[in-house]
């Protein structure tokens, strides 16, 4: 290890000091230092190497020996030496794909496999498994780095990946890919190490298209922050649901029932309605049978049937994918059918400034204006807010009246929900440049989106492919999903790959199994968890005084290595930030927001009130999708369910009323 760390730091050295030189030494007609020669060294070879010396980790973690005698270190990067040959496989490398999956029923041409063992960069020990003897080692060092204690930012799990996992973070770039996983299943680490495993096998294409991950809310993707990174990977733009749809930018909160409607899927087709029920046919233009439409052309006059015009525009509809280029398809098949008149009784083609001039005639304008007038997307919101004629024509059928009626007023300071609509209604309009969409998009806690949410990401994927991750049994929206098929069908993916991840690799088993009590009465069909861990404690306080047994629970787990976490229900939170505020490795966690978090040692306080606490308006960074929701029946159950789940370690409940009988045995 000292020696590829030297190695790495020399070779580190040699590339900045080439690059530095080349923008010094210039020969005769240079203007500048060459220019891939730079990119190529400042952008990538001279950064990489860098991170890797910088960075207090482990330049390998494995090796492997292959049946025809080569042997290969696997690591976070693809390092090589001063002769070009390879030091350390990157772990996303195809020969790596080996020493993850190998086993002594299917070797895959592994002889041997070592487990190496660190603290930081420094080797500790190394467990070997000879396949050729049919050796499976029960490996130590792999159950102490899963147990390693919980210390900021959530971290690579490249070291521990199992071979379940592996066979999902290696599916192709086309693959949709939709994961059920259970707490502590590992779904997150799974969707991040596919985003770094595609950006190393797919480069070219995802260099340009560019990969996005979603998360719930910014406390989120500040814990998973730092895994991309380590693995290499910099350029993966990670936002929150709020920020993708633009509701951190909003002025105002719905009520529970009006978000309810703005959320909801039948919302895509009102918008549909708004903007292309505009259409009209040829008689609405003014146009009959007898007279068609007459266009003056200076000395001349085309006439162009009625039953010409009704064609061009059912085409355009059919043909064309939004309201804009549909008007403009119209206007061209009118310019066309003139320009064939013109052809005949002239005998040339009119060029493009003569079809320019012809859609600017009065007769034209007006036909258009009644038959496909134009339109943006404020003038079709400020038409389904206020009018209420408008409004009535486009929810028909579709809303009840009294939902109809949350649709009323001025959007002049636009909620969440409204501005849903308004990306709905702008997707009709116009295409979204090529730029606002990506490659490959990877979202976490996906059962918490609404259709509308969906929606939005469904418009920023286009042709690329999503890795779709979550849990059903921990939906806490009011519009949280009940079925992965309808979510993917909202995301836009028909072909998708589904799987259920029910080993729980994080969670000791005891602790999943106090959470399994309460799975059964959330109304969701999931399977349970099961945890491969044996270790972990689970304890139950009574106390009559809460937040003194708080302060008990949370010194005691101090006493412990590792991240504490306190959870409450939200009012309770709030309350007890002056009794824990300045405490060093504790934080405290309203329940509604411990989705997606990890703690060593949890303490929950008093699930009674988690139960029955309604989650709380917020319009802040850390507000979890549709956070304006009012209470919403079961939810609290749910937000207790997670709250079980965020211990990897020690599990402490503090109560003062009697327990949720979901708890009990």
């Amino acid at each position: 290890m000292s020696a590829m760390r030297d190695l790495t730091e020399g070779i580190h050295r040699i590339y900045s000091g080439d690059f530095n030189e080349s923008t010094k030494n210039l020969g005769l007609g240079d203007v500048r230092s060459d220019h891939l020669f730079g990119w190529a060294m400042a952008n990538y070879t001279v950064p990489r190497l860098a991170d890797l010396t910088d960075r207090d980790i482990a330049l390998f973690f494995g090796r492997i020996w292959m049946d025809d005698g080569e042997d290969f270190h696997i690591g976070r990067r693809h390092i090589r030496d001063e002769h070009g040959d390879p030091v350390v496989l990157d772990w996303r490398a195809p020969l790596s794909e080996q020493y993850y999956r190998a086993s002594a029923h299917n070797r895959q041409d592994v002889a041997k496999r070592r487990r190496f063992g660190f603290q930081g960069a420094r080797i500790t020990g190394f467990e070997d498994e000879n396949l050729l003897l049919g050796e499976e080692v029960a490996s130590d060092i792999l159950t102490e780095e899963i147990e390693r204690p919980r210390t900021g930012p959530m971290r690579d799990i490249v070291a521990t990946i199992q071979p379940e996992q592996d066979e999902l973070i290696r599916r192709e770039a086309a693959v949709n890919l939709c994961v059920q996983g259970a707490p502590g299943t590992g779904k997150t680490a799974v969707g991040l190490h596919r985003a770094a495993w595609l950006l190393y096998n797919y480069t070219e294409k995802l260099d340009k298209a560019g990969v996005l991950v979603v998360g719930p809310n910014e406390g989120f993707l500040s814990y998973i922050s730092g895994v991309l990174p380590t693995l290499g990977e910099s350029s993966v733009w990670q936002v929150t649901v709020q920020q993708l749809t633009g509701a951190h930018t909003a002025l105002a909160a719905d009520t529970h029932e009006a978000a309810l409607v703005k959320h909801d899927a039948r919302m895509a087709l009102v918008c549909e309605r708004a903007v292309w029920g505009r259409v009209g046919t040829a008689a609405d233009g003014g146009v009959t049978p007898d007279d068609g439409l007459l266009i003056a052309d200076g000395g001349w006059r085309w006439r162009l049937g009625q039953r010409y015009l009704d064609e061009a525009i059912a085409n355009a509809r059919k043909h064309t994918r939004t309201y804009t280029a549909g008007r403009a398809a119209v206007e061209d098949a009118i310019v066309q059918g003139a320009r064939r008149q013109a052809e005949i009784r002239s005998g040339h083609s009119p060029d493009g400034k003569w079809a320019t001039k012809l859609k600017r005639t009065e007769s034209v304008k007006a036909f258009m204006e009644a038959v496909w007038p134009k339109l943006n997307t404020k003038t079709v919101m400020k038409q389904l807010y206020g009018d209420a004629a408008f409004r009535a024509d486009a929810t028909r059928g579709i809303l009840t009246e009294e939902e109809a009626a949350h649709l009323a007023g001025k959007p002049t300071k636009p909620t969440p929900g409204d501005l849903l609509i308004f990306d709905e209604i702008e997707s009709h309009l116009k295409l979204r440049e090529p730029s606002e969409s990506f490659g490959h998009i990877v979202i976490d806690e996906a059962q918490d989106l609404s259709p509308m949410q969906c929606r939005v990401i469904a418009r920023r994927s286009g042709k690329g492919s999503v890795t779709v991750l979550g849990d059903l049994a921990q939906g806490t929206t009011p519009w949280a999903a009940s079925s992965w098929q309808d979510q993917m069908r909202h995301l836009g993916k028909e072909q998708v790959e589904h799987t259920e991840l029910t080993t729980g690799f994080r969670v000791p088993a005891v602790i999943i199994a106090l959470a399994n009590r309460v799975l059964p009465h959330l109304g969701v069909d999931v399977a349970p968890a099961r945890s491969i861990r044996s270790d972990g404690s689970l304890d139950t306080v009574a106390t009559a005084d809460l937040e003194a047994g708080v302060r008990e629970a949370v010194d005691r787990a101090l006493a412990e290595e590792g991240l504490v976490g306190v959870i409450a229900a939200d009012d309770r939170a709030a309350a007890l930030r002056p009794l824990l505020e300045g405490t060093e490795r504790v934080e405290l966690v309203a329940a509604s927001l411990a989705k997606g978090l990890e703690y060593d040692h949890v303490v929950v306080v008093e699930p009674a009130e988690i139960v029955a606490a309604p989650p709380v308006p917020n319009h802040g960074p850390q507000a979890s999708p549709g956070a304006e929701g009012a209470a919403v029946e079961g939810i609290g159950l749910r937000h207790l369910y997670v709250a079980l789940t965020r211990a990897v370690s020690r599990l402490t409940v503090v109560h003062s009323r009697a327990l949720p009988p979901e708890m009990e045995a």
